[in-house]
């Protein structure tokens, strides 16, 4: 029912369709694409009991209920779950206060991160092309593969379920000169499927805020300097079932912008280092090929992904606020081709799945001075490989109880360090330990334990941002020990949880300002004594009379970290409040 009226919903903001009209549904026809969330139980199969670690949704209804132009500005509905546009321009989530670096983000099973900076800017994704979205927080299982200590993410592309059509048409128009339009068209043919979408949008500029303080590179007026924006984005989808056996997928991606980053205009460009950068040009491009199958007698299954994604920007250096003459330029190209593999096989008092997950990926930088003359352009070259192996083992120990264990290695070497030496190559191991415990129909208990690392990116390593880096060759790899506990209940018309949390880090990874070479402030990152995050959920959903839903949660975090400064010990602490409340028909 829910579906439906998100069918309507979105046919009221301007749709066409040929042939027959059909419900638009948020990726079951893909399941594959969800390696990660493979709870196996006493089904021996997907288990109806909640995973010991906290996996929430939000479907296609609560997506197209945002209306938001990209990702980002839907994110922000999931509890726990902070968006942030950082000084560049860039939206990045944050779940239970954990680094932007620290949560992966995948679609349709592709790693959708950059593995340069181990960051996706989600303002690039459009929500058109999204049919669900999956997080997965506490402890991830170790499907997911490795540099999953803060959460995974998984956005799912939209599919048609029913034998049929179905095309939208949408765009809007807004303050600053914003501007978008989208064409979406979805079909479904015997055991064909497809989807193709492609949007544009852009704007002029962005709003100063109230009470913002200036005083450089900002004249007077309601515009930002130097935040215009354009992006246009292109998707297409084939699918083909293989019976009731199993099903292959091909998915490809590409989007294609350039954007102004707003001057640093709190800093006096004459005592220190102030960035008047433009994104000239930004492309990201994927090919995603997933299948899965039921092998043997139709007991055990397999699943994988195999993708190809490029990364390229180009960044221009500006004298000043002017943005007329440019200094310099930086090209980064990055090419990634990864897998994700997992084996799932029933027993006889519960599953086991094994799983094996990696990428190789490759940077090239080259930077240019735009008042040399005869300079030779050398480019930089840097790889990566990051690799994880491991098994989970669901147990079900009683009709009511089922306990979990699993365990991964993780590993990454850099061969090709540019300019820079050499890094070692690193190895670590990670677990993930729970239970669920069904009290009665109704009321529910879960724990989770484990232990999650984060590498260190080849930008935290490498990087020095057209001379703002310096760069810290002992940098660590970040470690966490996280916790969490939750009671649920499902009842006829509520169902509610309250999640205790707190996840331990050790040796995060930060950045402070030193003194360059030439004695100008520069910035370096390092690795501090620890953090800590301490929290709880509650999340609600109920109906309060047919036909209209109200889902709702609020989210309360303390969050402190210790860092040592010649001796001294500095801390910070933040406390922080998130809530949402999202009235829907059904």
């Amino acid at each position: 029912m829910a579906l439906r009226y998100a069918f309507v919903l979105i046919c009221l903001t301007g749709a066409a369709s040929g042939g027959v009209y059909a419900q638009v549904v948020s990726g079951d026809t893909l399941k594959h694409y969800e390696l990660g969330e493979i709870v196996v139980g006493a089904g021996h199969s997907a288990s109806a009991r909640p995973a010991v670690s906290t996996m929430q949704r939000m479907p296609l209804s609560a997506i197209a209920q945002m209306d938001g132009a990209s990702i980002d500005g839907v994110l922000s509905a999931l509890p726990a779950a902070h968006v942030q546009t950082n000084s560049r321009g860039e939206s990045h989530v944050y779940l239970r206060n954990a680094g932007e670096r620290q949560v992966a983000i995948f679609f349709d099973g592709a790693l959708l991160n950059v593995p340069w900076d181990n960051r996706a800017d989600l303002s690039l994704i459009p929500s058109d092309v999204v049919g669900e979205i999956t997080v997965a927080k506490g402890v991830p299982s170790v499907l997911y593969g490795a540099n999953v200590l803060g959460g995974a993410l998984n956005l799912t592309s939209r599919t048609l379920e029913s034998q049929g059509t179905y095309t939208r048409v949408a765009g809007s128009v807004g303050s600053l000169g914003a501007y978008s339009g989208n064409l979406a068209h979805l079909g479904r043919r015997m055991r064909f499927g497809y989807t193709f979408s492609a949007g544009y949008t852009g704007r002029d500029a962005i709003a100063v805020p109230g009470g913002a303080k200036l005083p450089f590179g900002q004249p007077a007026g309601s515009r930002r300097t130097n935040t215009d924006r354009e992006l246009e984005s292109l998707f297409g989808q084939i699918t083909y079932r293989l019976g009731v056996r199993g099903q292959l997928g091909l998915s490809v991606l590409r989007l294609d912008g350039a954007s102004g980053i707003a001057p640093e205009g709190h800093i006096d460009p004459q005592i220190g280092h102030v960035r008047y950068w433009r994104y000239a040009a930004r492309t990201t491009g994927m090919v995603i090929l997933s299948g899965q199958s039921l092998v043997g007698r139709g007991e055990s299954l397999v699943r994988g992904v195999v993708w190809k994604s490029g990364f390229d920007q180009t960044i221009d250096q500006y004298e000043s606020a002017m943005y007329r003459q440019r200094l310099k330029q930086q090209r980064d190209d990055d090419d990634t081709y990864g897998t994700r593999l997992t084996f799932l096989h029933p027993t006889a008092r519960g599953a086991l799945s094994l799983a094996l997950n990696g990428f190789t990926t490759r940077h090239q930088k080259v930077e240019v001075d735009m008042n040399a003359e005869d300079s030779a352009i050398t480019p930089l070259v840097f790889r990566q490989h990051v690799w994880s192996g491991g098994f989970e083992y669901v147990w079900d120990a009683t009709d009511q109880l089922d306990l979990a264990l699993g365990l991964s290695l993780d590993g990454q070497a850099t061969p090709e360090t540019g300019d820079k030496p050499d890094h070692s190559p690193q190895t670590t191991w990670g677990i993930t330990s729970g239970l669920a415990y069904d009290v009665n129909e109704v009321y529910g208990l879960r724990a989770a334990l484990g232990r999650k690392v984060r590498f260190p990116t080849m930008r935290e390593l490498f990087g020095e941002a057209l001379g703002r880096f310096l760069v810290n060759p002992d940098l660590r790899a970040e470690s966490a020990a996280l916790v969490e506990v939750a009671v649920g209940m499902v009842g006829e018309d509520v169902q509610a949880e309250a999640i205790a949390f707190l996840n331990r880090t050790f040796d995060t990874i930060d950045q402070r300002v030193v003194q360059g070479p030439d004695h100008l402030p520069r910035r370096m990152r390092v690795n501090l004594d620890g953090s800590r995050v301490a929290g709880f959920e509650i999340v609600t959903a109920a109906r309060f009379w047919r036909g209209f839903r109200v889902n709702a949660n609020v989210t309360w975090m303390h969050a402190f970290a210790r860092l040592r400064r010649q001796r001294v010990v500095a801390a910070r602490r933040k406390a922080t409040v998130l809530g949402s409340l999202r009235p829907s028909l059904q």
